[in-house]
């Protein structure tokens, strides 16, 4: 999941603040928070925002904010919860269709029950907007270029030093395996110049062996 990414960035940016990272609702209580909206509401949540939850529990960043999980009463709750606030923005009584999963300064975000898509709707009357490929990205898009307010010429460069880096990194690899290869190639340049030697000597030795007994033989 790319938002993922975005969401880390978004995180950073809160603890350089000073405030605590958004975390994730254990999975047994995201699982268990389902449950509970199906048998009361009769609403099915889609699997990608529990995902999502499990993540980060919602989180509010710059203007735009994702809706958590409706906790118990008996627990602090800083963002608002999904199903309290659809019911505070009246969807299900104005349209049963949509789940509205978050908002920014520009839109409403939201899930759309008969075609399973994920949609920025208008803020006024919930006129569709932009039809987003998936949860993904929609999350991508709110989170890179609102939440965090980058541009694709920021993010071209971030992917441009990466690949520099990498770059570099396999130049210095690629010098280091040549710088070994040479190594190696002089060490056997070298075994080869001593067996040379060796058999240079053995032979000099062996024809003045051979030399010797030559002689011997005249005198004989």
């Amino acid at each position: 999941m790319k938002y993922l990414e975005y969401l880390e960035m978004v995180n950073k940016e809160e603890t350089d603040a000073g405030f605590e990272p958004f975390r994730g609702r254990p999975e047994e209580k995201v699982l268990a928070y389902r449950d509970q909206v199906k048998e009361k509401y009769g609403i099915e949540i889609p699997e990608d925002y529990l995902d999502f939850l499990k993540v980060a529990d919602g989180f509010a960043h710059n203007g735009v904010v994702f809706f958590s999980s409706d906790h118990e009463r008996d627990e602090f709750q800083v963002i608002p919860g999904l199903i309290s606030e659809n019911l505070a923005i009246g969807t299900f009584e104005q349209n049963k269709d949509y789940l509205i999963l978050g908002y920014s300064n520009l839109f409403w975000y939201a899930y759309h029950f008969p075609t399973n898509k994920y949609l920025a709707l208008d803020e006024e009357d919930l006129q569709e907007v932009v039809e987003f490929k998936d949860f993904d990205d929609m999350m991508t898009s709110v989170l890179k270029y609102e939440a965090l307010e980058m541009t694709d010429e920021e993010d071209e460069e971030d992917e441009s030093e990466e690949s520099l880096y990498t770059e570099e990194i396999l130049i210095e690899e690629w010098e280091e395996e040549e710088e070994e290869e040479e190594i190696d190639e002089k060490a056997e340049a070298g075994k080869e110049k001593l067996k040379e030697e060796d058999s240079s000597k053995e032979q000099e030795k062996q024809n003045k062996q051979e030399k010797k007994n030559g002689n011997g033989k005249e005198h004989g």
